[in-house]
């Protein structure tokens, strides 16, 4: 990357910042995030209390590594269902309003303008999953003793995770109604992690939610098997060495379909 690339690329992604600041779904973001870590600190304190199961008590201590996991790996696949919505209509939005015209007269590349876009996009849900899973971890190592280095772990997964949905959201953004490509955000998200987790309690699945467990991005998967050490690492399926390059070549291929696709793109449609 030269120089004037550079200086043009943090020019650019500064704006995208901006414009993803003055968005009003930012302040629901943080009222959510808010609510949420406020939810975390209820469940993370009855972690020194007991529970009644069939009439025998069970501490639970016992069951925080189970809890822990189910909390952090929602909010992780919270945070990357925000990624998507954010970045909806990040990059269509200057094409309708014809900043991206202006922007793309200067000596400015198509891909340093979609990928300063994505980077203003993700710099919001990286924000918020960094305050969430931060916050969620730095409770549970301190009320319940769970390692942080598996919270960090997952912590990455999460921000794989974030980065695909982001571009492919924002690919269909090229294409759909903002709505249109939220909504799909939603479904897609919550589908993947759905095959995930049947894939996680021993299904064998085949056809084609067998391909998106085997070959998918593995959004929920990832994280559920950073967080094995929370609970019993037998008791999670996964290799973490295939998911991290499973993950990678994920990230390269939804960054690459970005760039062909803008490429690819009228601007004067």
């Amino acid at each position: 990357m030269t120089l004037t690339t550079g200086t043009a690329f943090r020019a650019l992604a500064g704006e995208a910042f901006a414009d993803a600041i003055r968005r009003r779904i930012v302040p629901v973001i943080v009222v959510i995030s808010l609510l949420s870590l406020m939810a975390v600190d209820g469940c993370t304190r009855c972690a020194t209390g007991q529970v009644d199961v069939n009439g025998q008590v069970v501490p639970m201590a016992d069951l925080a590594g189970w809890t822990g996991m189910v909390i952090f790996s929602a909010l992780a696949l919270w945070t990357m269902v925000l990624a998507g919505v954010v970045a909806s209509d990040h990059l269509s939005h200057p094409l309708t309003d014809g900043s991206a015209a202006l922007s793309l007269a200067r000596p400015v590349s198509r891909n340093t303008f979609a990928l300063s876009r994505l980077a203003g996009t993700l710099a919001i849900s990286y924000a918020t999953g960094a305050l969430l899973l931060g916050g969620t971890a730095t409770l549970l190592a301190v009320r319940t003793g769970a390692a942080p280095g598996a919270a960090l772990w997952a912590g990455a997964a999460c921000a794989a995770g974030s980065f695909t949905v982001a571009c492919l959201s924002m690919t269909s953004s090229l294409w759909l109604p903002q709505i249109a490509t939220a909504l799909l955000v939603f479904a897609s998200v919550g589908a993947v992690a759905a095959v995930n987790l049947v894939g996680q309690f021993g299904a064998e699945l085949g056809g084609f939610l067998g391909a998106i467990e085997h070959y998918g991005p593995p959004l929920a998967t990832s994280v559920i098997v950073a967080l094995g050490p929370w609970i019993e690492p037998a008791a999670v399926r996964g290799e973490p060495l295939e998911l991290a390059v499973r993950s990678a070549l994920w990230c390269a291929a939804s960054g690459g379909l970005l760039l062909a696709s803008f490429h690819r793109l009228e601007l004067g449609r």
